[in-house]
């Protein structure tokens, strides 16, 4: 094989291992949306942005009782406060929009992983079957390419044995990919 010939063939994989990626994870965001902050968290919640340049004088504290306190940490929240029209607060709230927010969240990225492993088994297992060098080959990278992707999205959510674990089997999958593909 010419040097000229190899390069094409990679080339060839690398373009193949790209757009495989970019059109798994495009087709994902087109057809599999992903959670919104602002629906879980409504403008209410800003209110105080309303008022970036003054500082509102004059204004009674509101106090926050202990309770409210207790009761908004037990659910993961924060404490809040409306306003009224001139920016000073009238009464303390718990927002837990965005405990709400990270629960969905976290969620469509679990279910994001699966679909960017499931894929990249899927093309491994079909790089490894297909006989055309650079096809396979590009085949494979792609696979490996939406598995890393897959578990890096979801990385933060996954406990250590599961990590331990996905790293385990990708560097068995690796392995067996060497021997198999590269011995000939």
């Amino acid at each position: 094989m010419s040097k000229t010939s190899a390069v094409k063939r990679w080339g060839l994989a690398i373009a193949i291992a790209i757009v495989l990626n970019l059109f798994v994870n495009y087709g994902i965001a087109t057809f599999y949306k992903a959670p919104k902050y602002e629906d879980y968290c409504p403008a209410m919640a800003y209110e105080r942005a309303k008022f970036p340049y003054a500082e509102p004088k004059n204004c009674t504290p509101v106090t926050v009782s202990e309770q409210l306190e207790k009761n908004c940490t037990e659910s993961k929240g924060y404490i809040q406060y409306k306003y009224d029209s001139v920016g000073c607060p009238t009464k303390a709230y718990c927002e837990t929009c965005q405990y709400s927010f990270q629960q969905v969240h976290d969620k469509y990225e679990s279910n994001v992983f699966f679909i960017l492993v499931v894929v990249g088994v899927t093309s491994l297992v079909a790089g490894l079957a297909i006989n055309v060098q650079s096809v396979g080959t590009g085949l494979l990278i792609g696979g490996i390419i939406s598995i890393l992707v897959g578990t890096i999205r979801n990385w933060s959510n996954l406990a250590d044995i599961a990590k331990f674990v996905i790293l385990g089997i990708l560097l068995a999958i690796l392995i067996f990919i060497g021997y198999r593909k590269l011995r000939d």
